[in-house]
């Protein structure tokens, strides 16, 4: 994997390229709005239901930036405040019932902490206690619906890997190729 960037510039990369990403594919901006830091609170209110401290590199980023609107089509990195919301249960609902059809386990049911979640995406992205490690990081896992995508070891490697996407799809709409014929 590249060398990680530091995190401010990371977050200013991705924005660019969500920025530029939005000009080539659909001719306008679209609202990718970076939350307020989150407070010591909210924090602290973040790490109580997730019975743990928070990984070090999704911390980082909250106390940069409390959420991410429009992160990914509809879904948003959540903000604290948002795991109360009750779009968020709903979603976690809806997710519930597609797990239990098909007979998977749920993450969330196990401790998973959502982390990135639309009212109408099929991709929801959380944090895997199950994978805590000594230097207090979890793998942050992909799903597509309740198929799991990708398991990155940190939330940093997850903001770089969604840089590395948008890049390919600004490259593929600057030459000319539908994304959907990249896969």
């Amino acid at each position: 994997m590249k060398e990680s960037l530091p995190l401010p510039r990371l977050v200013e990369q991705l924005a660019q390229a969500l920025r530029t990403y939005d000009k080539l594919a659909f001719d306008e901006e679209y609202d990718h709005e970076l939350g307020e830091p989150a407070s010591r609170q909210q924090l602290a209110r973040l790490e109580r239901k997730l019975s743990k401290p928070l990984p070090p590199s999704y911390r980082a980023f909250l106390e940069l930036h409390n959420g991410w609107v429009n992160f990914a089509g509809d879904a948003k990195l959540l903000a604290v405040e948002d795991h109360d919301d009750e779009w968020v249960e709903d979603v976690l609902a809806d997710l519930q019932e597609v797990f239990s059809d098909l007979d998977q386990e749920n993450p969330f049911e196990n401790g998973a902490l959502p982390v990135m979640l639309g009212e109408d995406s099929r991709q929801a992205v959380y944090l895997d206690p199950q994978t805590l490690r000594a230097d207090g990081e979890m793998d942050v896992v992909v799903l597509d619906i309740n198929k799991e995508e990708r398991r990155l070891p940190d939330f940093t490697s997850f903001l770089m890997y969604k840089l590395g996407l948008l890049r390919e799809m600004i490259d593929n709409q600057t030459r000319g190729i539908d994304d959907r014929e990249s896969d």
